[in-house]
């Protein structure tokens, strides 16, 4: 099939997307095993009067490989997969946002957030400095930016160095020969001006870091971004805190497949965006602890829980929310509910990305209460990193970058991989998007890179749905917390949520 673009800026169309052979050929892939209509896939007990089965769904953090979780939804819901609750850290609270603030809950949604997205010009959210925008277009959007810098670096000093040595070589030689005058004047004014680039550059650098201090630790201050989901928000009617919870509680008349065991009296909806303040040091579920921030949690507009969430250290200057009432009982009231403790309300609300506490909090979705499940958690996990297959030597990180990073993911992933190891059964849940030949914070990402990804999501999920057994999954879930209330001796209520 010939894959077609717009001819005004080389946009592709959502045919492009959904059309596209390889996509076709997952949806082709899963109707073979599940019969035209899918009427042999079975995911959850839990459905509505259309047919469509509900799953509680978390989304990882991953800077724009979160296109590719588009293609992964895009898939579920074709299968007749709606989500019944949501959590999403950074990029996954976008997608997340999304899902829940569009139609109804029995409605796709993949289509109209592709529709956002494709087209979309993902370099303006770096809305920092133009040197910044440069900087990121030509170091930050490459894999080993950090040698292309190391290599800018010394080759800035060989260039003095060089400059240094003509000038006296040029000025030894100058008695004797003409032209040795006049190379050593243009030797002279060229290593004034390199030197004139390096003093600039160590004041611009001194100013910027000076900026990251007193204007939100970061290069770049998120408002298009702010603005780009607040407008995409309120175009689909949520514009308060009340009505975004309004859209993610909603639901349609649900039923379940053994109703002499099992009911939807207790089933509900919500949805959870992860970020971390660094004021109090504390993980923030929004938009549930809004009211530790707002007497009335609608004077924040939805658009500020999605912004907290993907606010990358450094990149993105952490988001703040201002003027907290912090004397108000009502907010006293609330730091005691959540934290234990009113000791510390800070005046000012310094948001960095959800990923630093959780980027993967599939353990919202957990109740000790529940013994049978009556729909399973599905996670959708962003994988960039490079497996070496080659080898059955260790990897060891290859400069200090690649160190510090790692010891920055090993303390961000292991609340979330904690949980996981505690509660193996949630693994079954899980998909995983191998995205290792793209770069997270490649914002000047190309119409065809989105694509790649966006089929690259739709093959994880057409993986994934040929593999998950949800009667296994029920089972071994039930036996897990069987064996825990067991060890616990709590008391247990058979009833399910």
């Amino acid at each position: 099939m010939k894959v077609s673009s717009s001819k005004k800026n080389n946009i592709l169309s959502n045919e492009d997307f959904t059309q596209h052979p390889k996509v076709l050929e997952c949806i082709s892939d899963l109707k073979s095993k599940f019969g035209e209509n899918f009427e042999r896939l079975i995911v959850s007990d839990t459905l509505d009067e259309q047919g469509h089965q509900y799953v509680n769904v978390v989304q990882k953090g991953g800077g724009i490989l979160g296109v590719a979780l588009v293609g992964y939804t895009y898939i579920l819901e074709l299968v007749g997969i709606r989500f019944l609750r949501l959590a999403g850290t950074s990029a996954g609270a976008i997608n997340t946002a999304l899902l829940v603030v569009i139609g109804n809950k029995e409605d796709t949604k993949s289509e109209k957030i592709l529709e956002y997205l494709r087209g979309l010009n993902f370099f303006k959210f770096v809305d920092g400095h133009p040197f910044i925008k440069w900087l990121i277009r030509n170091f930050i959007t490459h894999k080993q930016f950090d040698q292309r810098l190391k290599q800018w670096f010394f080759g800035i000093i060989f260039i003095l160095l060089g400059l240094t040595i003509s000038n006296f070589v040029f000025l030894g030689l100058r008695p004797f020969y003409y032209w040795a005058v006049i190379g050593f004047r243009v030797s002279y004014i060229l290593t004034a001006i390199h030197l004139g680039l390096i003093t600039y550059l160590i004041f611009y650098f001194n100013r910027l870091f000076d900026s990251l201090r007193t204007g939100g630790h970061g290069i770049n201050p998120g408002n298009y971004f702010y603005k780009w989901i607040a407008r995409r928000m309120e175009e689909n009617g949520v514009s308060t805190v009340t009505q975004l919870n309004a859209k993610a509680a909603t639901l349609p008349k649900l039923k379940v497949r053994n109703p002499g065991t099992q009911n939807v009296d207790t089933l509900c909806g919500d949805v959870t965006f992860i970020t971390s303040e660094i004021s109090s040091q504390n993980k923030i579920e929004f938009p549930k602890m809004a009211n530790l921030f707002r007497e009335d949690p609608d004077e924040l507009h939805p658009a500020h829980f999605v912004r907290a969430s993907m606010s990358i250290p450094i990149f993105f200057e952490s988001h703040i929310i201002k003027d907290i009432p912090r004397k108000s009982q009502k907010i006293k009231d609330a730091w005691l509910y959540h934290f234990g403790t009113d000791n510390f309300i800070p005046k000012k609300a310094r948001f960095v990305d959800g990923g630093m506490m959780s980027n993967f909090p599939i353990n919202m979705f957990y109740n000790p209460k529940i013994l049978e499940p009556r729909l399973p958690s599905f996670g959708i996990d962003l994988d960039d990193s490079v497996a070496n297959i080659e080898t059955d030597e260790d990897v060891l990180p290859s400069n200090l970058a690649s160190y510090l990073g790692g010891l920055f993911n090993t303390i961000r992933y292991y609340y979330d991989k904690d949980f996981l190891i505690k509660n193996n059964v949630f693994k079954k849940g899980i998909g995983k998007i191998h995205l290792s030949e793209f770069n997270w914070l490649n914002f000047f990402i190309s119409e065809d890179e989105k694509l790649k990804m966006f089929i690259r999501g739709a093959e994880s999920a057409r993986d994934f749905l040929l593999n998950f057994d949800w009667a296994k999954y029920q089972h071994e879930r039930t036996s897990m917390q069987v064996v825990l209330n067991e060890k616990s001796v709590p008391e247990v209520s058979v009833q399910t949520t």
